[in-house]
């Protein structure tokens, strides 16, 4: 009996947490494409609000952290969009998710990113992009 409660139990409280990480995956993609969209227009304040304070990036040209991501920060030529395709999202735990997805166009790239929650406010810690390769 004392089996079958505690089964219960773990099930009750899985299945209490999952409509909290699927509303959680729906935000952070939103928050990705919001982040990638102030990028294009090389909107630095907008930007700045997604990393974390000691957020390190990691790219062709090296590693930075906030301050040198946001030196980078540049506006996109005119027409370009930013196009991002096949979002994956793995929570560590409630407050730790591992995001990785594609983008198409002008600048195709891989990226991985890692969300963290403090404060209810979830902002990327790391990140890492890897052009896409012609074929």
């Amino acid at each position: 009996m004392q089996r079958i409660s505690l089964l219960l139990t773990g099930t009750l409280l899985a299945a209490s947490c999952f409509p909290a990480i699927a509303d959680d995956t729906a935000d952070l993609i939103a928050q990705d494409k919001a982040w990638g969209a102030a990028g294009t227009k090389g909107d630095k304040d907008a930007v700045a609000k997604f990393l974390a304070d000691r957020a390190v990036s990691v790219d062709e040209t090296g590693v930075m952290n906030k301050q040198a991501q946001l030196a980078a920060t540049e506006p996109a030529p005119a027409g370009t969009q930013y196009e991002p395709t096949d979002y994956k999202v793995t929570f560590l735990n409630a407050d730790t998710a591992i995001m990785t997805h594609d983008t198409k166009g002008e600048d195709a790239h891989h990226s991985l990113h890692v969300w963290s929650r403090k404060d209810g406010k979830w902002q990327v810690v790391a990140t890492s992009s890897t052009p896409v390769k012609n074929k």
